[in-house]
């Protein structure tokens, strides 16, 4: 995973943690959707960087993690499209109500970053 990638997503892991502090419910709706949109876009970008690696690298431990950091960045967007869909159907946001699941996503961008 490039820098750039890597920064998108630091900056993901700060947008998330902004939901700790009391935040209404259209914040966190925005605050969640961009977090979504960047992770597939992260996602999207790492897939093309893998399918442009010359054939030579095709077996090879980079290959591997990039694999692995694409399919955790897709987990996550799909966990972050569940939350948004809990988000709008809850008459308020609630940071203890979505507490696990936030960590869970969290935890797995994380391990994308360090892969």
């Amino acid at each position: 995973m490039n820098r750039q990638r890597r920064s998108v997503l630091h900056a993901v892991l700060d947008g998330l943690a902004r939901l700790r502090d009391p935040v209404e419910k259209d914040e966190a709706l925005m605050i969640l959707q961009k977090a979504q949109s960047d992770v597939q876009k992260c996602a999207d970008e790492e897939e093309e960087a893998l399918d442009n690696r010359p054939e030579s690298l095709q077996w090879s431990a980079g290959n591997d993690a990039m694999s692995d950091n694409i399919s955790d960045l897709t987990d996550a967007s799909g966990e972050l499209e569940v939350l948004i869909d809990k988000c709008q159907s809850a008459d308020k946001f609630s940071y203890k109500s979505v507490k696990g699941d936030v960590i869970k996503i969290v935890n797995k961008i994380k391990q994308t970053i360090h892969r």
